[in-house]
C-alpha cells in the first residue's frame, strides 16, 4: 500500500517485536497522539502481508469500523486485556477498488489519531 507515502511525517520501519510485515512509524515531530494511538510507538501502521492492517483508532471510530464489517479487534486486544489497547483493530485486506479507498481513509483516521490532529486542528486529548 502506498497511500502512507502522502501522510505527514510516515517513515518505513522495521515491524516492532519481529511482526510480519511492513511497519510505518511516525516522526517525533509528528508522534503527538496519546499512547494507545500507536501499535507500539512510534509504529502506528503494520500493513500484514496477507494485506490486512493493523492499527489504532480513537474508540468511537473504531467502533464504527467494527459495526461496518471492515475489521475487528485485535486478537490481542481480546487476550491480553490491559496490555493492548482495545481500540487497537486488525482491518481486511481490500479486495477491490471501493475497499482499497476505505481502507485509505482508515489508514487517514489512524494518522490523524497517532498524529494527534486532524488537519490543521489538534485533538482535545493529544499532546500539543
Amino acid at each position: 500500500m502506498s497511500c502512507t507515502c502522502a501522510l505527514a511525517g510516515v517513515e518505513e520501519v522495521p515491524a516492532p517485536l519481529n511482526a510480519a510485515g511492513r511497519a510505518f512509524a511516525l516522526d517525533d515531530i509528528h508522534a503527538m497522539g496519546q499512547p494507545e494511538a500507536f501499535v507500539f510507538a512510534p509504529v502506528w501502521l503494520i500493513v500484514r502481508p496477507d494485506g490486512s492492517l493493523h492499527l489504532t483508532l480513537r474508540p468511537e471510530w473504531a467502533q464504527k469500523v467494527a459495526a461496518k464489517g471492515w475489521g475487528t479487534v485485535h486478537p490481542f486486544a481480546r487476550y491480553m486485556a490491559g496490555a493492548v489497547p482495545p481500540q487497537s483493530l486488525v482491518v481486511y485486506a481490500p479486495r477491490d477498488r471501493s475497499e482499497l479507498a476505505v481502507a485509505a481513509r482508515i489508514i487517514a483516521a489512524a494518522h490523524c489519531y497517532a498524529s494527534g490532529r486532524i488537519g490543521d486542528v489538534a485533538l482535545p486529548d493529544s499532546r500539543w
